[in-house]
């Protein structure tokens, strides 16, 4: 009988611990992991997925339980976009009520006046902010007047 299996097991069990830690934190801190990155997405569980580049800041989030007409979106103080979504309904097995409220801070530089929201057949709700456009450079022809007398 070899005591290589066993060691090997014995070996294994402390990186099998460490992992299963660190995806717990993932469902605590899913944002915090991979920090470095732009794009926040919590794909293991579809909830919502955040990205912010040079163009827009966009939230993708699922909203399948809700019919079109429970959802509102909203923006708060000129920094924020707060989703809500409630449902009710009673039938004779008894009755359902959901309540969805999600509330994202949107960074300097977006423009919360042309934010776009889009419902997709599956039922994910996609709110853009584009960038705030910078005023634009205009251009002015400057005529140069020729003189005949040296400075």
């Amino acid at each position: 009988m070899s005591l290589l299996p066993i060691i090997f097991r014995d070996m294994e069990r402390p990186l099998r611990m460490l992992e299963q830690q660190m995806r717990m934190a993932e469902d605590f801190f899913p944002y915090m992991i991979g920090s470095n990155k732009n794009v926040m997405d919590d794909t293991r569980s579809g909830h919502e997925t955040v990205v912010h580049d040079k163009a827009k800041f966009q939230v993708k989030i699922d909203v399948n339980q809700f019919a079109p007409e429970e959802i509102t979106v909203k923006t708060v103080n000129e920094k924020s976009i707060v989703i809500e979504a409630k449902h009710e309904s009673n039938d004779e097995k008894g009755s359902v009520s959901r309540h969805l409220v999600r509330q994202f801070t949107v960074p300097e530089g977006h423009d919360l006046k042309k934010v776009e929201t889009k419902l997709t057949a599956n039922g994910i709700l996609i709110i853009t902010a584009p960038n705030k456009a910078q005023p634009a450079v205009q251009e002015r022809i400057i005529p140069v007047t020729h003189v005949m007398t040296k400075e």
